[in-house]
């Protein structure tokens, strides 16, 4: 069982349709370009901690084999409802994959577990890979970790967490970048990184 935090989780859980409606309108588009070029068109794709489902909706409708998980309760209605796609609720660690996925995407949702449980994912998880599968990741860095004022956990990106990732799981990184707030906060900054198995 994952230990990210139940203040996290009731936290989204309340309030979820106005997070929802905070992340639906931003711009991701430069992201998923640099992602689904490495993705078979059509391919599958698992978007781990998929909150309001923007993302998934995108893959959806834009021809790939999406589905979601996420461990808000609340979450994974209002995702299903807004991207058509199947979305599974649960924590990243108790979720047991009935095949394999030709990609992982993972926006701004393993910030939310302790660096003890990410790296145990990079460890198990990329099983579930098909040959040549990968992994984006992003993260914010420059953050304290820990609650914020909202209760959330939060774990920064940092190299460390980085070099561990990469010595449990052997994949490789094949793109790496840093960028601004898609929503605009100007104290926010992100690094994002995508792995090949």
């Amino acid at each position: 069982m994952s230990t990210m935090t139940n203040r996290t989780i009731d936290y989204y859980d309340n309030n979820a349709s106005e997070y929802c409606s905070s992340v639906n309108g931003a711009d991701m588009t430069a992201y998923y370009t640099r992602f689904l070029k490495y993705v078979p068109k059509g391919g599958s794709i698992i978007d781990l901690g998929c909150g309001s489902g923007r993302d998934l909706k995108y893959f959806r409708d834009n021809g790939y084999d999406a589905q979601g998980l996420d461990a808000s309760q609340q979450l994974c209605v209002l995702a299903h409802e807004y991207s058509g796609c199947p979305v599974q609720c649960t924590d990243f660690l108790s979720w047991k994959p009935e095949r394999k996925f030709d990609a992982f995407w993972a926006n701004a949702s393993m910030l939310h577990l302790t660096d003890k449980d990410i790296i145990t994912f990079f460890e198990e998880k990329p099983r579930y890979l098909e040959d040549n599968g990968i992994i984006y990741m992003s993260m914010k860095t420059g953050i304290m970790q820990g609650d914020d004022e909202k209760g959330r956990y939060f774990t920064p990106f940092t190299e460390n967490l980085l070099e561990g990732i990469i010595k449990v799981s052997g994949l490789r990184i094949i793109d790496r970048w840093g960028s601004s707030d898609a929503l605009g906060r100007s104290d926010t900054r992100w690094v994002s990184v995508i792995f090949r198995a």
